[in-house]
């Protein structure tokens, strides 16, 4: 039984080595949601995110500049980590119930 116990316990040790490094990742990347609005049949891209219980909209540029595409880009991969990182922890909590003999 201490082989698949230990199996476990390595197991766990990868999963939170995963949680760090995604939430790593996720913390260096921009907060919030692209919004797209149009002014003057131009279209401008704005990142709505939260701050003190208000939702706040900062200016990113014209949807057809580099700095656009690059902040959709990087929102994409933040949505895709919170993704992985809500996989990873629902694999810990199923470990964590093996390792202490609970039923799963």
């Amino acid at each position: 039984m201490s082989y698949i116990k230990n199996i476990m316990q390595e197991e766990r040790r990868r999963l939170q080595a995963l949680y760090q490094k995604y939430s790593d990742k996720i913390d260096a990347l921009p907060k919030g949601t692209v919004s797209i609005k149009i002014r003057h049949k131009n279209e401008y891209l704005y990142l709505a995110s939260r701050r003190n219980g208000k939702v706040c909209f900062d200016y990113i540029g014209s949807v057809a500049t580099e700095n656009a595409r690059k902040i959709l880009e990087q929102v994409k991969f933040r949505k895709e980590y919170e993704g992985k990182l809500k996989q990873v922890k629902a694999d810990l909590r199923e470990i964590e119930k093996v390792i202490r003999g609970r039923k799963i």
